[in-house]
């Protein structure tokens, strides 16, 4: 059976990207696919540029913006509770600068199927505009706490079954609180999905062409000056921040004996001193997937930095 999947695209200023973005979602191969677009209060010509689109496609279809959102996660978040979705579809997330390999969603459909899982991310290729492509890793093998601390990959590389979805959506609905504070769409369905112990899988095979740019709003954190802005995040408490709210969000959504296990972490992120931070730190080799990112963030947390 052909797979059907419904992509939200969030947009906001993406004119120049979405030709390229937009032919490589609606030529993907073996999928019965349609989008659903949301725009922020673009200034560019986006949203004219999606309506023509879709005066021609009946598989694209533009949610009337109510009003600005404030970031990139908001407007996903608003266009997740917004969409409608039919039974039986799969539900895939696009960022508007990004291109798609052509058996992205139909490959990914197929993990989910044979596998019994009910998300799916992949490693990507970023690009620059000087032609330079890196492959960027996120399928080192979960641990048991990953999800308070990164996602499994960017957004734009998910596909979830229905009942994931339904899942997020009802947390934003009733925590819209929690989810305010976290600044990533693709984290928070990480969390909803591992807290509740539903399947996850991070696929080796890249899926998407990242387009690395000024305008990012994450980029592929490489580099000299990606791990600089990163360790400025860390020592203004961003990273820490993000933990506690998603901890927060996994604690509302986990069953005994995990709930219980979340509720102990949660009283070691939100409280300082030296017990505190020894303690947590020993929970690094929890907390993320790559062995040489388990002893960084072991020393920050020993340290006081994290």
């Amino acid at each position: 059976m052909t797979a059907r999947i419904v992509v939200l695209l969030a947009t906001r200023n993406g004119q120049r990207w979405l030709p390229e973005q937009m032919a490589s979602i609606l030529n993907q191969q073996h999928v019965d696919v349609r989008v659903v677009a949301l725009d922020d209060e673009s200034t560019d010509g986006t949203v004219g540029w999606i309506d023509d689109l879709a005066a021609n496609d009946p598989r694209v279809t533009r949610l009337a913006t109510e009003s600005a959102s404030g970031s990139s996660a908001a407007n996903f978040f608003r266009l997740i509770t917004r969409a409608e979705v039919a039974d039986g579809e799969l539900i895939a997330f696009a960022d508007q600068d990004d291109v798609w390999m052509p058996g992205k969603l139909a490959r990914q459909a197929r993990l989910i199927a044979e596998n019994g899982v009910d998300g799916v991310s992949s490693n990507v290729t970023s690009f620059t505009p000087d032609g330079t492509r890196t492959l960027i890793r996120k399928d080192h093998p979960q641990r048991r706490f990953d999800y308070l601390l990164q996602s499994p990959g960017p957004g734009s590389t998910f596909l979830i079954t229905r009942r994931l979805f339904d899942l997020v959506r009802l947390q934003l609905r009733e925590h819209p609180d929690i989810a305010a504070r976290i600044d990533y769409h693709d984290s928070f369905m990480y969390v909803v999905a591992r807290a509740r112990q539903w399947r996850w899988l991070i696929d080796p095979e890249p899926t998407v062409d990242y387009r690395q740019h000024q305008h990012n709003v994450i980029g592929a954190n490489v580099g000299v000056a990606s791990a600089v802005a990163r360790l400025r995040l860390i020592g203004a408490r961003w990273h820490r921040r993000q933990a506690i709210a998603m901890c927060e969000l996994a604690i509302g959504i986990a069953r005994e004996p995990l709930k219980g296990d979340l509720q102990r972490i949660h009283a070691l992120l939100t409280t300082s001193g030296v017990h505190a931070r020894l303690r947590l730190a020993r929970h690094a080799g929890d907390f993320r997937r790559r062995a040489r990112d388990r002893m960084v963030i072991a020393a920050l947390m020993v340290s006081g930095v994290w």
